[in-house]
């Protein structure tokens, strides 16, 4: 038997990626299991930021004061997204429904 490498010509360019291309899958490139990235919707926005300063507020009365790693358990802030949290202590301590006590540390404002 004979090489065939050795009997037919080196292919060109375009025919490869032709060729490379018809069997190259189509969509996507990579996979997620979450849904993909909707409209911002500032409204919506609106309403989970001040579910998240409330969650914060009321932690904060129901415990006194903690450190902010341990106000973020209490409150489940790893799954609100990146940085939701940093924003609603942020916006809490502004509108003065929470104090910032100390370095890291947040307690009620009525306190």
């Amino acid at each position: 038997m004979e090489d065939s490498s050795k009997t037919r010509p080196p292919a060109s360019s375009a025919a490869r990626s032709r060729r490379s291309s018809e069997f190259r899958p189509r969509g996507p490139r990579s996979w997620s299991p979450l849904q993909p990235g909707s409209s911002y919707e500032p409204d919506e926005d609106r309403y989970w930021l001040e579910h998240e300063v409330t969650l914060l507020e009321r932690a904060l009365a129901d415990k006194g004061e903690m450190r902010r790693s341990e106000l973020g358990d209490t409150v489940g802030c790893k799954y609100w997204g990146p940085q939701r949290y940093a924003r609603a202590l942020k916006t809490a301590t502004e509108q003065g429904r929470i104090k910032h006590t100390g370095f890291g540390r947040y307690g009620p404002a009525d306190s």
